[in-house]
């Protein structure tokens, strides 16, 4: 190549690194503005200019799903206002009744809405009276309520596998199906060697006396005929090879299977109900509800539900309560409870906040606010967006709204009361 050549190259290369630096930097983006919203709820409904904007977005929703921290009386008393607001809509647009799905096993949830059925939440406490463990979340007072109204009329959906607890309710449910004394002598034993593991908090010896293909397969035989009760029995031998997926590390497999199995028991529910396209109120853990790839990496319940909703022209309407501060209700085993009540301590929030430059005491010391999301994800779009922890992260891009305190109150478990309130 001649001098004169790469002298041209080269005074081209200058000309063009000279033309770059002219250019001018582009602006960035205008910043969104973020709302902090006051807002109110009871179980008249929503109240305050962040209940506002919720009753505008119920108006297009067929799916309500509501994600908790769990542990929280206010999550299930903000889902009282929902249903409320949420099934007024459905009547004046003549929709059809609402309906909730819990993360309770189908089995367990038929067992609370008999106690129910029979004697409100007084019948429901003392049914679980000397086995605290036996379902989550409807075995705290708030959720118990959020509940009542729908299990009396047939529309509470149990949609998740059988927890931990349940054979303390059914292995009594299947030795009331027998007159076989053997049967009722081996579900006993069974029984009692679980609620023992339970009430020491030993929650990997859970299953260990019972939980085999060849006991489960004996167990069919001593039912056989028995639909309803074979039923229980596939379904708990489900439950229990997800749980023991997770303890034996197989953190992965059991979340898939696990959510496979919500998803089937939903759409099952969804499709034997007497209203085409019913609406539907959700609450359970974040996880479960929020949209795209949630921290444990598999796609959940969440993200079926815009698809399933825009089909019928309709949207899904995704809502988080997670607290800044205040006190939850932990399961936590001893001589004296089943659970405690310990200070909260944020690891989600509080960084989306940071992220964003908003002061944390911004939010009220007292009440709640509702915080639209969206314009903080875009304003966090990036590498402040990247940066934040998994679970603030799912959570800005998987849900449309956060209501948010700094003064939470715990959950009332039944144990911690002689008699549920009416």
């Amino acid at each position: 190549m001649s001098h004169k050549l790469i002298a041209a190259f080269a005074a081209a290369a200058l000309f063009s690194q000279a033309a770059m630096a002219a250019e001018p930097t582009p602006p960035s983006p205008p910043l969104e503005s973020v709302e902090i919203l006051p807002v109110g709820f009871s179980p008249e409904g929503l109240s305050g200019p962040g209940g506002e904007r919720l009753r505008t977005a119920l108006e297009q929703a067929q799916f309500v799903a509501l994600g908790e921290d769990h542990g929280f009386a206010g999550s299930p008393e903000l889902g009282e206002a929902l249903a409320h607001d949420a099934a007024a809509v459905a009547e004046r647009q003549g929709a059809g009744p609402l309906y909730h799905a819990v993360e309770v096993g189908p089995h367990t949830i038929e067992w609370v809405a008999a106690q129910i059925g029979t004697g409100g939440l007084d019948a429901l406490g003392d049914g679980l009276k000397g086995r605290p463990w036996a379902m989550p979340f409807l075995s705290n007072v708030e959720d118990a309520r959020l509940a009542a109204p729908f299990a009396t009329e047939g529309r509470l959906w149990g949609i998740d596998q059988e927890f931990v607890g349940s054979p303390s309710l059914l292995f009594d449910i299947l030795a009331a199906r027998t007159k076989d004394k053997a049967t009722r002598a081996l579900l006993a034993d069974w029984r009692a060697k679980d609620d023992a593991a339970l009430a020491a908090g030993k929650f990997d010896a859970i299953f260990t006396s019972y939980a085999t293909p060849g006991n489960f397969a004996d167990l069919r035989a001593r039912f056989e005929g028995d639909a309803e009760a074979l039923k229980i029995i596939d379904d708990l031998a489900e439950s229990t090879c997800i749980y023991q997926l997770n303890n034996s590390g197989q953190y992965l497999q059991n979340n898939e299977e696990r959510s496979a199995l919500m998803q089937r028991y939903f759409l099952t529910a969804y499709r034997a109900a007497p209203v085409k396209a019913p609406r539907v109120l959700f609450k359970m853990g974040l996880n479960h509800i929020g949209r795209g790839t949630t921290p444990t990496s598999i796609v959940d319940l969440g993200s079926l539900l815009p698809g399933l909703a825009a089909a019928n022209g309709k949207t899904a309407l995704t809502v988080a309560y997670v607290p800044l501060g205040g006190s939850v209700r932990q399961i936590s085993p001893s001589p004296a409870a089943f659970t405690k009540v310990v200070p909260y301590e944020d690891e989600m929030i509080g960084p989306i906040l940071d992220a964003a430059g908003i002061a944390r005491d911004s939010i009220p010391a007292e009440g709640h606010v509702l915080i639209p999301l969206a314009p903080l994800r875009h304003n966090l779009a990036g590498k402040k967006l990247r940066e934040l922890p998994a679970y603030s992260r799912f959570m800005l891009l998987g849900v449309d709204y956060l209501v948010t305190t700094r003064g939470a109150e715990p959950a009332t478990h039944f144990e911690a009361i002689a008699k549920a309130p009416r």
